[in-house]
């Protein structure tokens, strides 16, 4: 069996230099791994303040889920491991903060539309942001009762005619 490369040299008359075929093949994690929430990026202790936090950003109400039923901790620690640097740098030294302080003030601040310019504040406002997301975003919010009330069909869209 040809895979890409191999159909393409073959096509064109050429042939490929020995390991060719192991470049720029990117290595699969298991799915299994990902599903079962092993911590990828975060220490236990970044991870039991990240859960703590997720819990006072997004807590559960009026039927639906919260961050920490939704698992949106588990999903961020994954999405962290294979973030850039300079993100990964800013959950650390926000997280220890937290850890720390357990201070939320600074998302009491009015929002505006530039960046905060302290490190934590910054940190909490993307917190939040993805634990939102993630959590809206997750089956169990999707399978919440409340979520689909506003359809007649309990959908989220309308029938076609």
């Amino acid at each position: 069996m040809y895979d890409r490369r191999q159909l393409i040299a073959a096509l064109l008359g050429v042939s490929l230099p020995a390991g060719a075929q192991e470049i720029g093949k990117i290595p699969l994690s298991a799915a299994d791994a990902v599903a079962a929430g092993i911590p990828r990026f975060l220490s236990k202790a970044e991870f039991a303040a990240f859960q703590e936090l997720a819990l006072a950003l997004v807590p559960a109400f009026d039927g639906r889920p919260g961050a920490t039923e939704a698992e949106a901790p588990e999903f961020l620690d994954f999405l962290l491991s294979v973030s850039p640097a300079e993100v990964q740098q800013l959950y650390r030294a926000g997280l220890a903060q937290y850890a720390r302080s357990k201070d939320l003030k600074p998302l009491a601040q009015p929002w505006t539309y530039e960046e905060p310019k302290d490190a934590y504040h910054r940190f909490l406002r993307a917190a939040r942001n993805a634990l939102y997301q993630a959590t809206v975003n997750s089956k169990p919010w999707a399978d919440s009762s409340t979520s689909r009330a506003s359809s007649p069909t309990g959908l989220y869209w309308l029938p076609i005619d």
